[in-house]
């Protein structure tokens, strides 16, 4: 997963390196606000791309004893700053510069030149887009290939890591935020009325911003150590339940300690009749075997306790 990580943001760095500075000189040359908005999105996602590059790296270190769960939430940290700058950099800079067009409106220059810069910047977005969805389909297990991958991503996209998913959603911005630029210099020059190119500046941001704020949250959540998907959690229990010695679940807790991998704590009830050697027999083997079952589990803590003779697992996680 780390490797489609990296794949997928080396892509992105290239490409926005390339767009950031064919839209600066777009935007000095003409004058356009729209396109303005278009380079402050780019350094940010080129800013960004290096941001979630350093969380990659960092998560893969080993564990210590300072991290003994492992360094796995610095991916979510680097992905939270990546966010906050698609907030400020994208989207708070670009409404401003597109209420400043429009409170003092200037004619556009070589419009066939910036038409020209968002056309490539396209052809470029979609090349780092294709790599997203690549690396989309293999953290997520899915075999589809070519144009089916688009058709597909947008329901495996909760299975891509933080970094990934990032990606994709930056790529989609950008290349919505292409078409409004190009359409806004066209209903300007079409028009004679510059208030186009300033609505679409202040529209960019606006999508910069929806989408800083939800990645955001989605961030701060995985940092703050929230619980796995109910599914998982079921799909748990229910093997666990089936396990031999084992009488009953009690309940589960879960928490985030890295992309797609949780602490697992489980409360089990055995016969009241077994020794401490059984119990700890079956405390292993339930360990052992939930780490081989499920990828998502790093560590699986499990006390037994005496079964109370009442059914306590019901499918769902049961907090004691």
């Amino acid at each position: 997963m780390a490797h489609s990580s990296e794949a997928a943001i080396k892509a992105a760095l290239l490409a926005n390196g390339v767009i950031m500075l064919m839209k600066l000189g777009g935007a000095i040359l003409s004058g356009s606000a729209s396109m303005m908005a278009e380079f402050k999105h780019s350094v940010g996602d080129w800013a960004n791309g290096f941001f979630l590059l350093i969380g990659i790296r960092q998560s893969q270190r080993p564990v210590d004893d300072r991290y003994q769960f492992g360094h796995g939430k610095r991916v979510f940290f680097w992905s939270f700053i990546a966010s906050l700058g698609m907030l400020f950099i994208g989207g708070a800079l670009s409404i401003y510069g597109g209420i400043e067009k429009i409170i003092h409106p200037e004619h556009l220059k070589y419009i066939g030149l910036n038409l020209g810069i968002v056309g490539i910047s396209i052809l470029f977005e979609c090349y780092s887009m294709y790599m997203a969805v690549k690396a989309i389909m293999q953290e997520s297990g899915e075999s589809a290939r070519g144009i089916s991958m688009f058709w597909r991503v947008f329901s495996v996209l909760a299975k891509a890591t933080p970094a990934t998913r990032f990606i994709f959603l930056e790529d989609t911005a950008a290349l919505m935020g292409l078409i409004l630029a190009g359409s806004a210099i066209i209903l300007s020059v079409l028009t004679g009325n510059i208030l186009f190119d300033g609505l679409a500046s202040i529209l960019i941001g606006m999508m910069l911003l929806l989408i800083g704020l939800a990645t955001a949250r989605e961030n701060v959540a995985a940092i703050l150590g929230e619980a796995a998907d109910p599914a998982l959690i079921r799909q748990v229990g229910d093997y666990v339940l089936a396990l031999e010695g084992v009488k009953d679940v009690h309940s589960i807790r879960s928490m985030c300690i890295g992309p797609k991998k949780y602490l697992v704590e489980l409360i089990i009830e055995a016969n009241e009749r077994l020794c401490l050697t059984e119990c700890d027999r079956i405390n292993q083997r339930v360990s052992r075997l939930l780490k081989e079952q499920f990828e998502e589990v790093a560590h699986a803590l499990v006390s037994i306790i005496s079964d109370n003779h009442m059914k306590d697992w019901a499918g769902k996680p049961v907090l004691p």
